[in-house]
């Protein structure tokens, strides 16, 4: 895991010499100055977790300093250093926003003092959180329970989204199993217009096709054995909502021609009944073959295909998308190693490497599982390749030596994207581990259109 990093501001050299030295600093990346302005000239282009500085100093005071930095970098914690004669200064920061500051000099509080730094660290991890959370109320940052990816392949995925999303078309997804068909669905209907209504699923897989009929369009009472009342079908109580029909092309022969009919006029009755009802709901299906294939083998009708096929998404399998494992690996690691009160402090580069050399038959929803059981097993303070229930030495090998499923375009850029993750997106850091200048970098990252 990357060490969090603390810039320490003091005019004093011999002090920040043996501030450097403490066992304590070890923990983190220290950075230090013996000038204001050039911690500001730092932050221009690096970033800092939390300053650290004295308040009494040539040219800018600390105070000053505070000022500037806060303008610029509110998120960023300040702790000052105050010699005798100074509290009241320091006082009056920490009114203004510092987190909180010590007298010099440290050596009889020194346990407190570095207590105070891991808790002034904790409040920037919560705003980086907030902030995250901001940012997934618009799609493309939505959370875990929503799209994750930021490839190509996604990219169109998410412009279709947004493209459909406010229009009354039927939607007609396909992709494997696991994919994440029903995500999609959702972040139609919650980024439309009909957002602030019911959203209905329904695997057309699950239910015996009297059931299904009942579910979708209700029945009155007597209808059948067992209806001992009137019953509302999601069509029905879906006003102005979204029913979403999971594995379609599994809906039996005898409903498909009563789905053409609610399609073009959303009109039907109940089942057992004779009252025409009518709703303003919108249909959105998926499956996991293709419904061409199925009209030729006889199995589905063509006119309830063109019906559905007004608006087509298709969703990639992870492995065409291998650039987005990172980031989803880091997704649900963040989100188990909570979930289950650990404190794995990540995953290792190897492990990493080697998620992305697997070939996830089973899509996200096996990435999904594979990461929780890594997880709840994991006995080291990272998970590591024998967490895997596959080969993941073999798939390290895999991914370094077989480019198959890859062109120099997809290898460079997910590389790239590696970089930047490990480095906090941090250019410079980046490049330095790609080994190549920061310029460059940039130009491949608006290239590739990488979105941090």
């Amino acid at each position: 895991m990357k060490k969090a990093r603390i810039l320490v501001v003091d005019d004093n050299k011999v002090f920040l010499e043996l501030f450097g030295y403490q066992p304590e600093a070890q923990a983190f990346e220290i950075v230090t100055f013996t000038s204001a302005e050039s911690a500001l000239k730092f932050l221009e282009k690096e970033f800092a977790d939390l300053i650290i500085s004295d308040i009494q100093m040539p040219e800018m005071s600390g105070l000053a300093f505070f000022e500037s930095a806060q303008d610029a970098y509110p998120d960023v914690p300040f702790i000052f250093l105050t010699a005798y004669g100074s509290t009241e200064i320091a006082i009056d920061s920490v009114k203004k926003g510092a987190f909180h500051y010590f007298e010099k000099p440290l050596d009889d509080k020194l346990d407190l003092f570095w207590s105070t730094v891991r808790q002034a660290l904790d409040k920037r991890r919560r705003l980086g959180e907030i902030e995250s959370l901001k940012k997934e109320k618009s799609l493309r940052f939505r959370s875990a329970e929503s799209i994750i990816g930021r490839s190509e392949e996604m990219e169109k995925v998410l412009q279709s989204i947004e493209e459909v999303a406010d229009l009354p078309v039927t939607v007609m997804i396909y992709g494997e199993t696991g994919t994440g068909k029903e995500l999609v669905a959702r972040a139609i209907h919650e980024t439309g217009n009909r957002r602030n209504t019911p959203f209905f699923a329904v695997n057309c897989n699950e239910f015996s096709p009297g059931i299904l009929e009942s579910e979708l369009f209700g029945h009155e009472k007597g209808a059948f054995t067992g209806a001992v009342g009137r019953k509302k079908g999601l069509f029905e109580i879906a006003h102005n909502g979204t029913v979403f029909l999971d594995e379609i092309s599994n809906a039996p022969p005898e409903l498909q021609s009563k789905l053409l009919r609610v399609l073009e006029s959303h009109n039907f009755s109940r089942v057992g009944g004779t009252a025409t009802l009518s709703s303003d709901f919108r249909v959105v299906a998926a499956t996991n073959s293709r419904l061409e294939d199925e009209v030729t083998a006889g199995r589905f009708r063509q006119d309830l295909l063109y019906r559905l096929n007004v608006y087509t998404i298709e969703i990639p399998p992870l492995k065409k998308r291998k650039e987005d494992i990172p980031l989803l690996a880091q997704y649900y690691f963040n989100r188990f190693n909570l979930a289950y009160h650990r404190a794995i402090e990540g995953i290792s580069e190897r492990a990493m490497m080697a998620l992305a050399g697997y070939d996830w038959p089973g899509n996200v929803r096996e990435l999904v599982n594979v990461m929780e059981r890594a997880v709840i097993t994991c006995r080291e303070n990272m998970i590591t390749t024998k967490d895997f229930p596959f080969n993941g030495d073999a798939e390290l090998d895999i991914f370094r030596f077989n480019v198959s499923g890859f062109n120099l375009k997809e290898m460079e850029k997910f590389v790239i994207r590696m970089a930047l993750e490990k480095s906090d997106f941090n250019n410079t850091h980046a490049a330095e581990l790609l080994g190549i200048a920061r310029k460059t970098l940039i130009e491949k990252i608006k290239k590739y259109e990488i979105i941090h």
